[in-house]
């Protein structure tokens, strides 16, 4: 039995006061249900080892025999004596706004160096400016730029407001936005979100994704992704940040202007020419000599191509009409890949003659009314694999062409470096029907128009005349 003793008199740690008893019966009957034995054990406990530590002066008897008290040691180590200081905040600092004699300020902590080379955090006060010459909006929006600045020198990271963090924001773009877009756009966006984007900022705020974030993320995949990919990997977190945006979230504008990123190498892209269009349509067998012949003099998108239906035929216009695309891997019809895409493209005698032939002789009728439908699954489109992997690289091989990387699209290109070596930049955007007139710059920049190679020729005439010698002679 524990005893604690005073001379002259001796004290029971287990009696309480009459107030304290008072405490106790108003707290149980407050309790419903009264209180057990075992918790009212527990509440004495707690109150002897309260008492114990305040307690100065008094011996303890064990059995009747005075024992040393025991010492209850610090929570933290005292060190080795080395002077530690206080541990600077590395809190998110939101900062304090102030109004003073019609000056605003900007109250925050900041690192401090003490002479014994420790390190503390004061309270600092920052004269934004005298609000005479300034509004307090622009003050305030002063205000928040600087303690940006703060928290990126401290290495602070903004803490997500619940609802707010970037997988928040990725999944409401996944609810809301991607039902919208082509079933390809999404997959390869999420594709990127699940491998590169969401380990990095999952659990970030979508405010915390500023400049230096992103560029740090860009820098980290050059190592392993191509910079086109890279790209397209930023534009990702871009069209989630937009659409958090225009939600209402908080989120850091950021652009491709604020980012330095690795210039990319435009790769040669594949492209038939003429003669080549002409051996490959002759060698082809229906329906894949039709297919060909539309993909060449259209500049269809493999897609939209395999999409056509019988209605998008108008003979007496002498028009085929774009409004829809067939997904690759699904082969569901949607709607095309822009809303530039939907056109009434123009049909060619040459190629009106072999549409009414194919539809006389070859098409098989469908329940969609698909141009092209396929063999063995009623109600779908042909696969572009199957027509690149079965119709034209037969072909290619048999003629002997290269057939490397090469699918429905080099049609396409090829239709655009003809036009691009002859006709305006209008006529080829129109006929390609790029959204902006900048993609078709960035994409045919290689093709020197004819044009362009007969003004040279003149200036150079001009310039430097048609005998040129073959060598000059050293002046001393």
């Amino acid at each position: 039995m524990w005893l604690l003793t005073r001379k002259p008199r001796v004290r029971s740690l287990g009696v309480e006061n009459p107030d304290q008893r008072q405490r106790s019966e108003r707290k149980r009957r407050r309790e419903p249900g009264g209180t057990s034995q075992a918790r009212q054990t527990q509440r004495i406990k707690k109150r002897q080892f309260t008492q114990l530590r305040g307690w100065k002066g008094w011996s303890f008897m064990l059995d009747g025999k005075d024992v040393a008290p025991a010492i209850i040691g610090a929570a933290t180590h005292e060190g080795t004596g080395r002077k530690r200081g206080p541990v600077p905040k590395r809190r998110y600092q939101k900062g304090s706004f102030q109004v003073q004699n019609g000056k605003a300020y900007t109250l925050f902590y900041r690192d401090v160096e003490k002479s014994d080379r420790t390190i503390t955090t004061e309270r600092t006060r920052q004269l934004i400016g005298d609000l005479s010459a300034m509004s307090e909006r622009a003050a305030r929006r002063e205000h928040d730029l600087f303690m940006a600045n703060v928290n990126r020198r401290r290495g602070s990271v903004p803490s997500p407001i619940k609802g707010e963090t970037f997988r928040d924001a990725v999944d409401a773009w996944k609810k809301d936005v991607a039902p919208q877009l082509s079933p390809a756009t999404v997959r390869q966006r999420e594709s990127y979100l699940r491998i590169h984007i969401l380990p990095a900022f999952a659990k970030s705020a979508t405010h915390a994704l500023d400049v230096r974030a992103l560029q740090r993320f860009a820098t980290s995949l050059q190592n392993n992704l191509s910079p086109k990919t890279i790209v397209n990997v930023l534009e990702t977190v871009f069209a989630v940040l937009r659409y958090a945006k225009r939600s209402g979230m908080r989120t850091e504008m950021v652009s491709f202007r604020d980012l330095t990123l690795r210039a990319a190498e435009t790769p040669e892209r594949p492209y038939f020419t003429s003669a080549q269009v002409k051996q490959i349509v002759r060698a082809a067998k229906e329906p894949y000599k039709t297919m060909f012949a539309l993909a060449s003099l259209m500049g269809a998108r493999a897609g939209e191509l395999l999409a056509l239906t019988v209605p998008d035929l108008d003979f007496e216009r002498k028009t085929i009409r774009v409004n829809k695309s067939a997904d690759d891997r699904t082969r569901v019809v949607r709607q095309p890949k822009t809303k530039k895409s939907v056109a009434q493209l123009p049909m060619p005698s040459s190629l009106e003659a072999l549409l009414r032939n194919f539809l006389k002789h070859h098409w098989i009728e469908n329940p969609g009314k698909l141009l092209f439908p396929a063999p063995r699954k009623e109600g779908f489109a042909y696969s572009r694999n199957n027509v690149v992997r079965s119709g034209l690289k037969p072909i290619l091989r048999k003629l002997g062409i290269p057939d490397e990387n090469v699918g429905l699209h080099a049609f396409r290109h090829g239709l655009a470096t003809e036009l691009a070596e002859s006709e305006p930049i209008t006529v080829l955007q129109a006929q390609m029907r790029h959204a902006d007139v900048r993609t078709t710059l960035k994409v045919y920049a290689h093709v020197i128009p004819q044009s362009q190679r007969n003004s040279m020729e003149r200036i150079a005439e001009r310039s430097i005349g048609t005998n040129v010698p073959n060598g000059t002679k050293s002046i001393a």
